[in-house]
């Protein structure tokens, strides 16, 4: 059950991300299909990113109220 979930999700946000890219970009549905991995990587690539100084924020703002710093 939990692996269908995940199938369902990854599914679903790689269609939002070819659709929502072929209109962004103008280009038509079939283009953006040849484009669709390039565009699931780089969104992946920005969100892994924020996440990355998201945890380096937290991380200091704890050791700032912590007095370590």
């Amino acid at each position: 059950m939990k692996e269908r979930r995940l199938v369902v999700g990854t599914i679903v946000a790689v269609l939002a991300i070819w659709l929502v890219g072929a209109a962004v970009t103008r280009y038509s549905v079939e283009q953006m299909a040849y484009f669709a991995p390039i565009a699931v990587c780089v969104v992946g690539a920005t969100i892994a990113v924020v996440m990355l100084w998201v945890k380096i924020v937290m991380q200091v703002r704890r050791e700032r109220r912590e007095g370590r710093v």
